[in-house]
């Protein structure tokens, strides 16, 4: 390899490692059973965070809305995981998986952890809130609650995710 291409290989590297760490904010989410995950481990893939509660409405219909969308996209690695903000968040969520019948991963974090993630306020957070990501780990959409993202969620969901896988 010549001393030029030597050159240009690495700064390619560089602006490699530089996406990387600029990929977007991560969210640690504890999970039933004692597990955690980090949302940056779904870089790679384009994946959906949603901030819920399990006792809200338009929670309850917007989760099941994210699973069916995520069922139609796995093969193509759409991802998407659920982050509740409930007190005694733990059989509260593995009961809403089991009713709303949701297999993606649900948790829990606290609300200061979840404001920093989404960059809100506490009084500014309203459910459900939703990030989508891209494989670098880009945030591609912010959608807080009562965003008109969420009048006609599953279309606009399906539109963002065929533009991201």
């Amino acid at each position: 390899m010549t001393r030029r291409g030597l050159i240009l290989s690495a700064s390619a590297l560089a602006a490699q490692t530089k996406t990387k760490k600029a990929a977007g904010p991560s969210l640690k989410v504890s999970l039933p059973g004692g597990k955690t995950m980090n949302t940056a481990q779904l870089i790679g893939s384009p994946c959906a965070v949603t901030i819920f509660k399990t006792n809200c409405p338009h929670c309850q219909k917007s989760l099941p809305i994210i699973e069916k969308v995520m069922k139609d996209f796995a093969r193509k690695g759409f991802k998407a995981v659920g982050v509740a903000v409930d007190q005694n968040p733990e059989p509260l969520v593995v009961d809403f998986a089991k009713n709303f019948k949701i297999t993606f991963p649900l948790g829990w974090a606290s609300i200061e952890d979840i404001c920093k993630f989404i960059d809100l306020k506490p009084e500014q957070l309203y459910v459900p809130a939703m990030m989508v990501f891209d494989k670098t780990g880009k945030v591609r959409g912010r959608y807080p609650g009562g965003d008109a993202f969420f009048n006609m969620e599953e279309a606009n969901l399906r539109n963002l995710v065929e533009m991201l896988v």
